[in-house]
């Protein structure tokens, strides 16, 4: 099998895991009775441990098919703990643990999965295949999430476990996926030495700069769940739209932001993204039209995956300029991690104290000024501009065949 028929297969059962198990587990939790606060750390605890992964474990374990493997059956139980945990009396907390166990293990394979690639991909083909995996996902979520929100509607009589039929395909999709990628992995065995180590060493500006944009991102999860479940009390169906829409608008976007890439550079095509997510927030907490927040999430879900790609890109291109690759992988997803979990706090702080509108205005003005702390040079990265012009398609290299 070609690697990137893997990659692409991959990509398509982890986006299946997504939709399956994901997609409506903010929707679940809300449902179960969480307070405000618990789906706030629902959205930050998963995060944070995986941070905690990335800066004294991830780093220190060596690339290899055992490892790779090893993290996938951990990651594969804690799935099926936390569906499970969904038939017990009070399952937040068993929910919260599990996920938590299932953070750690995740950080190992994905940041590994990036250095085992590299050693089969050429550099000038990542932007093509991040475009076509986002492609790939896309449709898969879009399709997916139309499909479940309308099974979870239809069998609610069953609930809590129509949810957990849906979460158990999502753990059966993400195994497979993992095996796939498992067998690019290189197979020789290499003894485990753990040593004190010092996260961070590879970070520098822009990396810290993505990672604060990430802060602000990760502000609005809980308080799109809270306002969609809690307040304006949406079915499943409704808030499937919702990923429908963002699915539909990055299919046909995605491409003319990758040719503007081409043409203008990540770092701008980023920061279109970045502003533009931040701008359409400002009026949501006063919307209750549902046609109206389903153009609104649209244009979210379309910036966030223009962001989502632009921003591998950009982690993929400054790989080549760091030594210590691995470290490097490590303490990019590091940032970008405590980010996602800092962000979902902060909500769960804010919402304590503000209503709900004042939180999405703070939020934006927030993430405005977190993009205006980078002042990018007015030229193009030397690095950037060789690459660029490279992203233009081709094949893989002939070496990537099993």
């Amino acid at each position: 099998m070609k690697v990137s028929t893997r990659i692409y297969l991959d990509a398509g059962l982890q986006n299946m895991k997504s939709v399956f198990f994901f997609t409506f587990l903010g929707v679940l939790i809300a449902r179960l009775g969480a307070t405000n606060f618990q789906i706030s750390l629902s959205n930050s605890l998963p995060p944070l441990f995986c941070a905690l992964s990335l800066a004294f474990l991830t780093r220190q374990l060596p690339v290899t098919r055992g490892v790779f493997l090893m993290s996938g059956y951990v990651r594969q139980g804690a799935f099926l703990c936390m569906a499970f945990s969904v038939l017990l009396p009070n399952p937040i907390p068993y929910l919260m643990f599990f996920w938590s166990i299932n953070a750690v293990s995740v950080m190992i394979s994905s940041a590994q999965q990036p250095a085992i690639l590299r050693k089969w991909v050429a550099p000038h083909e990542f932007p093509r295949i991040f475009s076509n995996n986002k492609i790939i996902g896309i449709v898969i979520v879009t399709i997916g999430s139309f499909t479940l929100g309308h099974f979870l509607d239809i069998f609610n009589w069953m609930f809590p476990k129509n949810y957990v039929i849906s979460m158990l395909v999502g753990c059966f999709a993400t195994f497979a996926g993992m095996s796939l990628i498992a067998e690019l992995a290189p197979r020789e065995k290499k003894k485990l030495k753990f040593t004190k180590v010092r996260p961070f060493q590879e970070c520098d500006r822009k990396t810290w700069w993505i990672g604060l944009n990430n802060t602000g991102i990760a502000m609005v999860g809980p308080l799109f769940v809270i306002y969609h479940v809690n307040v304006l009390k949406l079915t499943n169906a409704q808030i499937a739209y919702f990923v429908v829409t963002a699915g539909i608008l990055s299919t046909l976007l995605l491409p003319v932001a990758r040719r503007l890439m081409e043409r203008y550079g990540i770092l701008k095509v980023y920061g279109v993204a970045v502003i533009g997510m931040a701008l359409a927030i400002i009026p949501y907490g006063f919307i209750q039209s549902f046609w109206l927040l389903l153009v609104i999430q649209g244009w979210v879900g379309m910036c966030l995956a223009v962001h989502e790609v632009s921003s591998q890109t950009m982690m993929m291109n400054e790989a080549s300029r760091h030594h210590k690759e691995m470290a490097y992988f490590s303490d990019f997803q590091l940032v970008m991690n405590l980010g996602n979990g800092v962000g979902a706090l902060l909500a769960g702080l804010l919402i304590a104290f503000l209503p709900i509108w004042g939180c999405f205005i703070i939020i934006a003005i927030t993430r405005i000024l977190f993009f205006l702390t980078y002042r990018a040079e007015h030229h193009a990265d030397p690095q950037e501009q060789l690459m660029l012009p490279m992203v233009t398609g081709g094949k893989l290299k002939d070496a990537a065949k099993l």
